[in-house]
């Protein structure tokens, strides 16, 4: 885990996978002033202020995911999970 001041570094994001988040709108958490955007369960978020954004939005903002909790891989893993429980 970085330094409580040190920024986490970015996800590396498949991209196939990356096509999925450009039109996902599950929620992510951003910082204002910081490039990176968070699950909710982030623990690099603990006790700072956020602000929710659909993933897709962050991504037009120029956020970049967190490597520590993951967003990217999480939010498709769990879009492809719905697909797969929806499918007859």
């Amino acid at each position: 885990m970085p330094p409580a001041d040190e920024e986490p570094s970015e996800e590396d994001t498949d991209a196939a996978d990356l096509l999925v988040v450009a039109d996902l709108v599950d929620e992510v958490r951003v910082l204002d002033e910081r490039p990176r955007y968070h699950l909710s369960s982030c623990s690099w978020l603990a006790g700072r202020p956020t602000v929710g954004l659909p993933v897709q939005e962050a991504r037009q903002l120029q956020f970049t995911p967190c490597a520590l909790c993951g967003p990217d891989s999480t939010l498709v893993s769990r879009h492809r999970a719905r697909l797969r429980d929806a499918s007859p």
